[in-house]
Formats: structure tokens, C-alpha cells, sequence
């Protein structure tokens, strides 16, 4: 029988973030849920942040520590809302599809993976910035809204590693690719994350009483975008089939491996975040001002 989905009571910091997604990666192993594979992707990338706040990449600690939680609380939410939704607000749209998703067996793990991604991103990162920053401009979190991209970036080639080891043919394409597939998911995800700032921006410019219907257009059109990632067409439908005949069916396997790997130790990736964004000048901020 199913054990029930632990209630997530809304976390504070980076540490608290991570506490709550290892509950639900531990409810995961347990029940069999594809939707580990998002969670242990996304425990990795929280860690990253982590370790960049410690090492002060951020210009301000403590806010991105705050908007860390406030975004992620978005995805507990949501979770809260699917499994108890008698006492806990509905999730949004964008969030069932990747929830529902979860239930069929035909997607593999990187479609999981990117319809969490795209609800949390394309809908959740731009409220939690605009959230974050009420009443105020959104302009002074620009810059360590940018930094978080580097930090993204610099954490793809081991995103790319564990996926490769769960799924032969994904790897069969690296080893064409390499780093041009690294520099095509780079592209895509500061595409996504333009995207939320953009919608940030929106937010925040706009008389508060336009947020509401704002964020239901937003989130509609999430949603269908999710969808397409799990039925992407005859084309794509035909590559995923070839990537999911040699790919591990094995729910709890995969979600072993991959939160075994986002469990490591973070050390050379820590430097080369360090190294990296160090290095990386910091591109214009886009205007922002005005308050929701």
C-alpha cells in the first residue's frame, strides 16, 4: 500500500529547502514516483546555490537564502496541493501536468525532469522573484538573479553525467555532441530563466490588481508547453521511443542513482562556480522599477 505524501511545511532557507526534497525523494523510493527524478535534479541545483551563498558569489547572502525557500515553497506547495487537496490550495496547472505525467510509464527520465523544470521555472521563478521583492523595484535582484545562471551552467556537464548513466543512448549522444550539447542546454535554460525574469518584470510593473489574471494566462500557457514535452510529436516521439528502449524502467534504481550522485560532495564543483563566476562579467540589468 502507498505510504502518504509527507505534508511540506514551507522551508526558510537553503538548508530547510534541502531537508524537505530529500522527504520527498525518500517518499519517491518508497512508492515508485518518477517524480524523484525532478527532485533529486533539483536537490543538486539547491545545493549549488547553497554553496554559492557560503562562499559570497551573491551580493546579498541573506535575500537569495529568502528567495531560495520562496521558491522552492512554490513546489511544495504544489506537491501539498496534489496529494491533500482537501486541506491544501489546488496546484497550478503547469505543476498537475508534470505531476500527472509521473503516473504514465512511456516518458523517460529527461521528460520528467523538463516538465519540472518548466513548471518551475516559466511560472514559479518569476513569482517568487516579484514575491520577493514587493514592495520595491525588481532591479536590485538582477545581478544575483544572473549569478544564479552561471551557477546553472556550471552544474550541466554533471546533470548530463547522470543522466547518461541511467539512459545509454542519451550517452551515446553526448559522446557526439559533448560540449555542444552542453552549450545548447546552457542556451536553453538562460532562455527559460530570460523568460522568468521577463515575467518578473511584468509583474511588477503592472497595478497589482492585473497579477492575478496575469498569472493564470502564464500559467495556462506553461501548462501546454508541459504537455508538448510529454507528447513532443511524431519526430521527437520517434527519438524518445529509441532513448527509451535501452533506458533503465527501474523507478527506484534510477532515483537511487540520481540522488546518489546529487548527494556527493560538491567540492570541485564548488571551485569551478568560484572560478567561473569570478570571472564572468556581469551582463547589463534590464530596467525594472515600480512595484506590484
Amino acid at each position: 500500500m502507498a505510504t502518504p505524501f509527507p505534508q511540506l511545511t514551507p522551508a526558510t532557507n537553503v538548508g530547510e529547502v534541502v531537508t524537505r526534497i530529500d522527504s520527498v525523494i525518500t517518499w519517491t523510493l518508497e512508492n515508485q514516483s518518477r517524480l524523484g527524478y525532478f527532485a533529486a535534479l533539483y536537490k543538486r541545483i539547491t545545493r549549488a546555490i547553497g554553496i554559492a551563498v557560503e562562499h559570497g558569489l551573491f551580493e546579498d547572502g541573506p535575500r537569495m537564502q529568502h528567495f531560495d525557500a520562496t521558491f522552492a515553497n512554490r513546489y511544495f506547495a504544489a506537491l501539498n496541493g496534489y496529494f491533500d487537496p482537501t486541506t491544501n490550495p489546488a496546484p497550478t496547472h503547469s505543476w498537475r501536468v508534470a505531476f500527472d505525467a509521473a503516473l504514465l510509464p512511456d516518458p523517460i527520465v529527461v521528460q520528467h525532469m523538463l516538465a519540472g523544470v518548466n513548471a518551475h521555472i516559466k511560472l514559479d521563478l518569476g513569482i517568487a522573484a516579484w514575491e520577493v521583492m514587493l514592495p520595491g523595484p525588481l532591479t536590485p535582484l538582477q545581478s544575483d538573479f544572473d549569478t544564479v545562471n552561471q551557477v546553472l551552467a556550471d552544474q550541466v556537464k554533471q546533470t548530463v553525467d547522470e543522466i547518461d548513466a541511467i539512459s545509454p543512448v542519451l550517452a551515446d549522444i553526448y559522446d557526439v555532441l559533448q560540449n555542444d550539447e552542453i552549450d545548447l542546454i546552457d542556451a536553453g535554460l538562460l532562455v527559460f530563466r530570460d523568460s522568468a525574469w521577463d515575467f518578473a518584470t511584468v509583474l511588477s510593473l503592472e497595478p497589482i490588481v492585473f497579477d492575478p489574471p496575469t498569472i493564470m494566462v502564464r500559467d495556462l500557457a506553461t501548462a501546454a508547453f508541459g504537455a508538448l514535452i510529454m507528447n513532443p510529436g511524431k519526430f521527437l516521439g520517434a527519438l524518445i521511443a529509441a532513448v527509451a528502449a535501452r533506458e533503465s524502467r527501474d523507478i527506484v534504481k534510477n532515483i537511487d542513482v540520481l540522488n546518489g550522485i546529487a548527494s556527493e560532495p560538491l567540492i570541485v564543483e564548488n571551485r569551478r562556480v568560484c572560478s567561473a563566476l569570478r570571472s564572468q562579467p556581469a551582463r547589463a540589468a534590464k530596467p525594472a522599477t515600480g512595484g506590484g
